[in-house]
């Protein structure tokens, strides 16, 4: 059981991708809501996860989000809860101002799965710095395309502890990210995207798709 989690926990690690805004990251721009909520789905190879954010920005300017996620695994009957929040600032260039480049950062507190039959307790930590770049496709405010692509450094501590002893497994690897955002009358956000782990050896891509909808004074 201890192998199966400490498993599992390193999917969660893989998987880990909190949602945020901005046009850097294929979703609609802070300048047609300062606020947004989304809803979002990863899968990879043994595990599925669910979650949902709220993000406040100000227009090509800094921004800020917190989600929560919940985590299920092959092989384990309990799922994990996640918290997590990212922090950002948007930069436009280009004589159009349609490029958009963000420095970026994460954080994220995982908590399980457990298992009260052997009184096994997991938990994890994951923490990821980078940039991720978008650029602005067409014209008509009903529809926008962003393709959007992101490069980073993640961290991630996992911890599984049972009556007697304790397991820990740390792991830095890059990360890379591409998405395409479609944008509908500047408010709704569609955005299927891939996370590809790198030098995490083992490790799946995991396939995205986050729905988000902003709102707020302009």
């Amino acid at each position: 059981m201890r192998r199966t989690l400490v498993v599992s926990m390193a999917l969660l690690a893989v998987v880990n991708a909190p949602a945020a805004a901005q046009a850097c990251l294929g979703l609609a721009s802070f300048s047609n809501g300062n606020m947004q909520v989304s809803g979002n789905g990863q899968f990879t190879e043994g595990a599925n996860r669910y979650g949902a954010g709220f993000s406040y920005g100000l227009p090509a300017s800094v921004f800020g989000g917190a989600q929560i996620s919940t985590t299920s695994f092959d092989g384990a009957e309990a799922s994990s809860l996640g918290i997590g929040a990212n922090l950002g600032y948007q930069l436009s260039l280009g004589k159009a101002a349609n490029v958009h480049v963000c420095p970026v950062a994460s954080l994220e507190l995982g908590m399980g799965p457990d298992d009260d039959a052997t009184s096994t307790d997991a938990s994890s930590r994951q923490a990821s710095v980078g940039f991720a770049l978008g650029t602005t496709m067409g014209a008509s405010p009903r529809m926008q395309i962003i393709p959007s692509a992101g490069l980073g450094l993640a961290y991630s501590k996992l911890k599984v502890e049972d009556a007697t002893t304790t397991s820990e497994l740390s792991e830095t690897y890059g990360q890379a990210q591409l998405g395409v955002g479609l944008v509908f009358n500047q408010t709704i956000a569609v955005r299927p995207s891939v996370s590809i782990p790198l030098g995490l050896e083992g490790s799946d891509p995991t396939f995205g798709l986050t729905v988000a909808y902003s709102f707020g004074s302009k």
